[in-house]
């Protein structure tokens, strides 16, 4: 048993005896063997911690797409949104993601993570616009709506690659909110305020694609609800089943979302969004990459 006694004079207890050395000494040793293993310690969050947290960051994705279902925007206002979102995401996926999982796991998990999470949304994109997905319920032969105009199909198209994009980002960004309650009681405000505020254009966005596309406002708000359900419970999983997991795998889930990110991106936001602002994409994209900047810069908790 190591000598404890500087420990216990250095937080102040007085009138230190060789009993109380013992009992000191051992709950010691017992945290910081639990804080070895991952596991979690006293002064860290709770599952319901995640829980909630994970609910704040998705659930302006739901309500975005019941806005943008009801009203219907026009393609140039949900493009402006768009934009702005743009800039948001690649802060996020530079400074609370891959820099984060860097820090927590080192640069190959780091680097196997990004480029999974890229691969993902890339094959999940394809499966759903050319397998048997959005194309084939185009078809009126195979029970689907015959009469899309191809503006609709592709606006279509756009819109669920933006709810595929939500969902391949916003799990891996809820286990994220999950492991640092492992050893945190609070969550960095600036990661749950740049997902809640980069959700708000890719439902509102997504939305009004849908309902333009003829899809019912029912089926927008099961779908969006449903990746809300599913990012939560992937936020309590990550907090009750990572808690001795190696710092590799925390690591790499959060690069894993910093690639669906990235892929989402460059593959739906940004051509969707020059369509129709053109060259102002710099100027909003470039206004969002500050506000999430700042925010993931000044505002630590």
């Amino acid at each position: 048993m190591p000598d404890c006694t500087g420990w216990m004079l250095g937080f102040g207890v007085i009138g230190v005896t060789e009993r109380d050395e013992l009992q000191f000494c051992a709950s010691a040793l017992l945290t910081m063997q639990k804080h070895k293993r991952g596991a979690p310690v006293a002064g860290s969050g709770t599952v319901g911690d995640a829980a909630f947290w994970s609910f704040v960051a998705m659930v302006p994705v739901l309500v975005s797409a019941w806005v943008g279902m009801k009203f219907t925007p026009s393609r140039r206002v949900s493009a402006f949104f768009l934009a702005l979102s743009a800039g948001m995401l690649i802060a996020l996926l530079s400074y609370d993601l891959v820099a984060e999982s860097f820090r927590i796991a080192g640069i190959w998990p780091t680097m196997v993570g990004f480029v999974s999470g890229l691969l993902a949304y890339i094959g999940a994109n394809h499966l759903v616009a050319q397998g048997g997905g959005i194309k084939r319920r185009h078809n009126a032969n195979c029970g689907g709506i015959g009469d899309l105009t191809p503006e609709q199909q592709q606006e279509r198209n756009t819109a669920m690659a933006l709810v595929i994009g939500a969902a391949l980002d916003g799990i891996p960004e809820s286990m994220s909110i999950g492991i640092s309650f492992l050893e945190n009681p609070l969550v960095s405000a600036s990661v749950i305020l740049a997902v809640a505020v980069a959700n708000i254009p890719e439902g509102l966005a997504s939305g009004a694609g849908l309902k333009r596309s003829g899809v019912t406002g029912q089926r927008i708000l099961v779908v969006w609800a449903s990746v809300v359900i599913v990012c939560v419970l992937s936020s309590v999983l990550a907090y009750s089943a990572m808690a001795e997991a190696p710092a590799a795998v925390k690591g790499l889930v959060t690069a894993f979302a910093g690639g669906g990110v990235m892929a989402m991106t460059f593959q739906a936001v940004i051509p969707e969004a020059y369509e129709e602002v053109k060259d102002w994409i710099s100027i909003l994209g470039g206004s969002g990459f500050a506000v999430a900047f700042l925010v993931s810069h000044i505002v630590h908790h």
